[in-house]
């Protein structure tokens, strides 16, 4: 059992912000699952280095794009590093590695006949890396970044994906689960009126780039270039073992920004190449900032590194992944990050944490073999590990995104109000003990089903307890217990 997980890999023109660390956490966040449920993962991000927008950052900046691009490449890997990010492979596209593949992949698309030569005229954006037809414009202006266009007239070859139109469509019919579900319309709209694609630019106008292996007068569009990360990245011309093992893709996350380069451009190139086709696209909306979009004009844009150094890089996981929306824009406020970190995590996790471990620590549970199971906490504890088994096993991105983590830390309300009911504190003998054995069970499964949303605050309870299983580890209710040393129990300081 395999899942190979990917970001898109990101435009190193600026630091990360939250919304590049809001994708990667969710790819992490997925990574971590998949492994805890015994599967063979490959994780890969990255950066996009060519283009002419990386070409004129780097000039203004007084460097040569190489420089530029390793600066920026150690700024994404600390920032990573320190948001817990654990990928398998960063993949930048300025290695040797990587342009050996592109170029591969150009002369295959070459031989087999879906490249020709033309001449491209259009209005190019070089935020976007892109060229629009006048009516995607909006008043004259990009659609996304609402800036003036530059009309241009290239001589470029081109890919001729409208002889792919069919295809896609069929594809789509036969595989509903591929497209991000609230695109799929705008999707197939796009399809109908499919032109060829300019996949090069003149050297003369974009030098930083890869060269065509049979005209190095041009180098490759940036975003066909880009998109094959995810094959060199998983070992396409320097692994074949590891390409073979976990390719196709079976989670794609992007931005909904360029959901169409990755649901039509990737797919009819793969289908172009004759490689099988990714599993899942899945395509979030934007994180706003007290409603309105970041920029740096507006002096709004979220530095995620200064929420780790205030609040610990669990809590900018658990906020990302539990209060921004995969299917629609959410909105970052200071007010709500901060109370979700006061009222959820220290107060309803980090407190019950202690809670339960410091009564079961001053308990005497020598001699206990077995217990009275609590129908209500084993029963929920029990559905939340079975959905998410039945969503990993189904590769049902958006279940593992959207539903199970509010169930799962919905669990932790629930061993809290069970104690509240209960009173351990006002019981003894063998009522106390049921009582508090039921409390920990649930707490077992609770943390091990959230470890991949609070990674750090987890690891800190499984030290405590000497207890480190895998989700599908997990023995049924009331079997964990037993396997605990109870007396060497310790209470971890400063959880959260």
């Amino acid at each position: 059992m395999k899942a190979f997980i990917t970001t898109p890999i990101y435009y190193p023109n600026a630091r990360p912000h939250i919304g590049s660390a809001y994708t990667t956490i969710l790819a992490d966040y997925l990574a971590r699952l998949y492994r805890s449920c015994g599967y063979d993962v490959f994780f890969l991000t990255g950066m996009d280095e060519h283009g002419e927008k990386i070409q004129r950052t780097a000039e203004k900046n007084k460097l040569t794009p190489k420089a530029f691009v390793d600066e920026m490449a150690s700024c994404f890997k600390d920032a990573w590093k320190k948001i817990g990010i654990e990928y398998d492979f960063f993949i930048r596209t300025s290695s040797e590695e990587h342009k050996k593949g592109v170029q591969n992949i150009f002369n295959i698309l070459n031989e087999k006949g879906w490249i020709y030569k033309g001449k491209y005229e259009g209005y190019y954006c070089v935020g976007c890396e892109r060229y629009y037809t006048e009516n995607d414009l909006e008043n004259g202006l990009c659609p996304y970044h609402k800036k003036p266009v530059e009309k241009r007239s290239i001589d470029a070859y081109f890919f001729r994906l409208s002889s792919f139109k069919e295809r896609l469509l069929d594809f789509y019919d036969k595989n509903p689960s591929f497209l991000p579900k609230t695109q799929k319309e705008e999707i197939i709209n796009r399809i109908k009126d499919l032109g060829d694609l300019c996949i090069s630019r003149p050297k003369e106008q974009v030098y930083w780039g890869v060269e065509l292996p049979f005209d190095n007068t041009h180098v490759s569009y940036v975003w066909v270039d880009a998109l094959f990360n995810y094959a060199t990245g998983i070992g396409y011309g320097r692994d074949a073992a590891s390409f073979n093992k976990f390719w196709p893709p079976d989670i794609q996350l992007v931005g909904k920004d360029i959901v169409c380069f990755h649901t039509v451009i990737w797919p009819a190139l793969l289908m172009a190449v004759d490689f099988p086709l990714p599993r899942r696209v899945i395509a979030h909306g934007f994180i706003t900032v007290n409603k309105a979009k970041m920029s740096k004009s507006l002096g709004n844009v979220v530095d995620p590194l200064d929420l780790v150094e205030k609040f610990g890089s669990d809590a900018l996981r658990y906020y990302l992944i539990l209060k921004m929306s995969v299917t629609h824009d959410s909105d970052y406020t200071d007010e709500s990050f901060a109370s979700t970190y006061n009222d959820e995590i220290v107060a309803n996790i980090g407190n019950l944490i202690n809670r339960v471990l410091v009564l079961v620590k001053r308990s005497d549970f020598s001699g206990i073999c077995s217990f009275s199971i609590d129908d209500e906490l084993s029963k929920e504890c029990e559905q939340v590990k079975v959905g998410i088994l039945e969503a990993i096993a189904n590769y049902s991105a958006y279940e593992l995104l959207e539903n199970l983590p509010k169930r799962t830390v919905a669990l932790f309300s629930l061993i809290n109000a069970y104690l509240s009911k209960k009173e351990p504190w006002k019981k003894e003998g063998k009522e106390k003990k049921e009582i508090l054995a039921n409390a920990l069970e649930a707490l077992l499964f609770a943390c091990t089903m959230a470890e991949p949303i609070l990674p750090l605050g987890m690891k800190k309870f499984r030290k405590a307890i000497g207890f480190d299983v895998k989700i599908c580890e997990l023995s049924p209710f009331g079997r964990n217990i037993l396997t605990l040393n109870l007396p060497n129990l310790t209470i971890p300081k400063h959880l959260y």
